[in-house]
């Protein structure tokens, strides 16, 4: 298979390699400021231009480290902010029943197994309610006297979990009370 040979490299012209203009008073400022430093510079001994010279070079080296810095900062957040994203739980919440007869309510990783007779307590409790905040006060109630592992998985440690709403609001929406 015959490849293809790699073409010089053009050369770009100046003008094409330059940084675009700054704004017209920038640019007269910045002349004014070198023109100061040259002129001061004329008049110094050798001693004083090497002097000038190490501390030029000591602002450029400070200037390079703030502007790493800056972006080393702005990552950092942006780091943060991601880490703290990805952690954030969605508190989504599903029930499914296994072939097995199990239900199985999952509460974003948690995943917790409920018998039928469990399950239909659950129900009775949030049809019960008069609303999603006493569905989540009572399912609460209900979890910490009969199953508090599902809130130790979950990480839940108060009725107002939004997790307890969202469950509350599936059972309601999709299960009916049988007597």
């Amino acid at each position: 298979m015959a490849e293809k040979k790699k073409q010089p490299a053009k050369k770009q012209s100046p003008a094409k390699t330059q940084p675009p203009a700054k704004a017209p008073q920038q640019n007269e400022y910045r002349a004014d400021l070198i023109s100061k430093i040259v002129e001061i510079a004329e008049g110094l001994e050798d001693d004083g231009l090497e002097l000038l010279l190490e501390q030029a070079k000591t602002v450029e080296y400070k200037g390079k480290i703030e502007k790493f810095n800056r972006r080393l900062n702005v990552a950092a957040k942006e780091a943060i902010e991601a880490r703290h994203a990805a952690s954030r739980p969605d508190y989504y919440v599903t029930i499914e029943q296994n072939e097995d007869g199990f239900f199985v309510i999952q509460l974003d990783d948690a995943r917790v197994f409920f018998n039928l007779g469990e399950m239909r307590e659950l129900t009775r409790i949030c049809h019960k309610a008069k609303d999603e905040k006493a569905g989540a006060r009572n399912l609460f109630r209900w979890f910490e006297r009969e199953r508090s592992d599902l809130l130790a998985d979950a990480g839940i440690s108060s009725n107002r979990s939004p997790y307890l709403m969202n469950l509350y609001e599936e059972i309601v929406s999709n299960y009916k009370v049988k007597e």
